[in-house]
């Protein structure tokens, strides 16, 4: 009888969790579906033209999906702060934060050029590896 009863309690204690995991993912599952819904209300799925890449936009805002007036510019390695200013002088640029140093920083536009059009200037810079938005994220 010792046995029968070590076993029930052994099945019970073994079996609860079990059924707790079963039930957990039942009901997940369901809020898996209704997050999907009210994503596909919150965001539009755009393909970027020429690749089967998609990007995120948010709904009302296809023309800006990125801080107007913001752009994050990465330095190559070594690249001195003097060299640094002389750039942000020349394209109108001041420094809002730097995201790691040395070599990553968020600047502010200064003059009203349009981020594409300072992005194609700093290609001209050997020192800039590379340039983007200041893009928007959200997350439901």
């Amino acid at each position: 009888m010792n046995e029968f009863v070590t076993g029930g309690i052994m099945r019970y204690i073994i079996g609860l969790p079990c059924l707790m995991v079963f039930f957990f993912t039942i009901s997940c599952v369901g809020q898996n579906g209704e997050l999907k819904e009210k994503l596909a209300n919150h965001v539009k799925v755009t393909e970027i033209q020429g690749t089967k890449n998609q990007k995120l936009v948010p709904l009302g805002k296809e023309r800006h999906a990125y801080v107007p007036g913001e752009i994050l510019i990465k330095f190559r390695e070594g690249t001195d702060e003097r060299t640094i200013e002389a750039i942000q002088r020349e394209l109108h640029l001041e420094t809002i934060r730097i995201v790691s140093r040395p070599n990553l920083y968020l600047m502010k536009i200064l003059d009203g050029s349009s981020v594409e059009r300072i992005m194609e200037r700093l290609h001209d810079f050997q020192e800039v590896a590379y340039s983007e938005p200041n893009y928007v994220v959200t997350v439901y």
